[in-house]
């Protein structure tokens, strides 16, 4: 790799961090509010409820959460063995990876306001898609019954276990962390600002050396050829695309830029902004393991099929720019 190589990808990752800097600072600042004042957790007992109320509930607080496809399997598991009705939880498991506070305000700075409210509309239309699809079915027939893969857990004392000793005891890696008390708000919030931060911070900063490769080495042609076509042929190879991919909604931010500086289509990039995050590998492995298969494969079907009618739509009639 030579020198001047190596200085243009340096540039870009000034001037990518030159940018985002500021409003990188005011989204974890945005999730530790919420996270301070619980105004997620304050809704998320809402979800349990019956038909299209629940979804649209499921929906909101899957907007208003700060969490990847990876965070929110806690309060999925959670929500689970509660005896939440299956259509409100797979609207969250949609809508929660693909959109959050502090994503909106990256998208915003990343992609521009275009992208920032298709982004926001796209995770709405794509939570209720999958909650009414997910409806629709249980009134065939077609979803109902038992679909967990095990049985709650309980303590010695009678009280239901966490979602983290029940993903541990059925093999299913479930991140947590120790939240400390604080006497005041303030500090407690300084806390989770700090902890979004450090999570989001890193992938973020991966994200933006990703995006430097893909600007300053990546041909072209490749991306054009692949992806690069307005068609729907290219809305398609976009969602595909995101299945085996990694791609949380806050570093696909970075990446997004540089591929469509590299020539991909505007709706395949909507496409993948909201079936990446959603279909992300290491979560649907991991849910898997806690819903029967036949939910899965729903699950997947559906929220790709949602996001690439998305992205065909925005072909015709919402015209995108970066």
């Amino acid at each position: 790799m030579t020198s001047g190589l190596l200085q243009q990808m340096l540039a870009v990752i000034v001037d990518e961090i030159t940018q985002m800097w500021w409003f990188f600072l005011l989204s974890i600042l945005l999730v530790g509010i919420i996270k301070g004042y619980r105004l997620d957790m304050r809704i998320r007992n809402s979800v349990n409820r019956h038909g299209m109320t629940g979804v649209v509930l499921a929906v909101l607080v899957g907007l208003v959460s700060p969490l990847c496809a990876c965070g929110i399997l806690p309060i999925v598991i959670s929500l689970a063995m509660m005896g939440t009705p299956l259509a409100p939880i797979l609207a969250l498991l949609a809508t929660s990876p693909t959109m959050s506070p502090d994503a909106f305000l990256l998208t915003w700075q990343g992609l521009g306001p275009d992208w920032a409210w298709l982004k926001l509309g796209g995770a709405t239309l794509l939570g209720l898609g999958v909650g009414s699809l997910t409806l629709l079915l249980q009134r065939q027939g077609l979803l109902t019954g038992n679909l967990l893969r095990f049985a709650p857990s309980y303590r010695d004392d009678g009280t239901l276990a966490s979602a983290y000793e029940i993903g541990r005891e059925h093999n299913i890696p479930v991140k947590t962390m120790t939240i400390l008390p604080r006497d005041q708000r303030w500090r407690f919030i300084l806390d989770r600002t700090l902890d979004a931060g450090l999570f989001t911070g890193k992938y973020l900063l991966l994200a933006i050396v990703l995006e430097a490769i893909i600007v300053t080495t990546l041909p072209m042609h490749w991306i054009v050829g692949l992806v690069g076509q307005k068609s729907f042929t290219s809305v398609s190879l976009a969602a595909l695309v995101g299945i085996p991919l990694p791609l949380s909604q806050i570093p696909a931010i970075p990446i997004l830029a540089g591929l469509l500086q590299k020539g991909m289509d505007h709706s395949a990039a909507l496409t993948l902004l909201l079936a990446g995050p959603v279909t992300s590998l290491p979560a649907i492995i991991a849910l898997t393991g806690l819903f029967k298969l036949r939910v899965m494969i729903f699950f997947i079907v559906s929220a790709l099929g949602i996001a690439v009618i998305l992205g065909g739509f925005s072909l015709f009639f919402l015209p995108l720019s970066t």
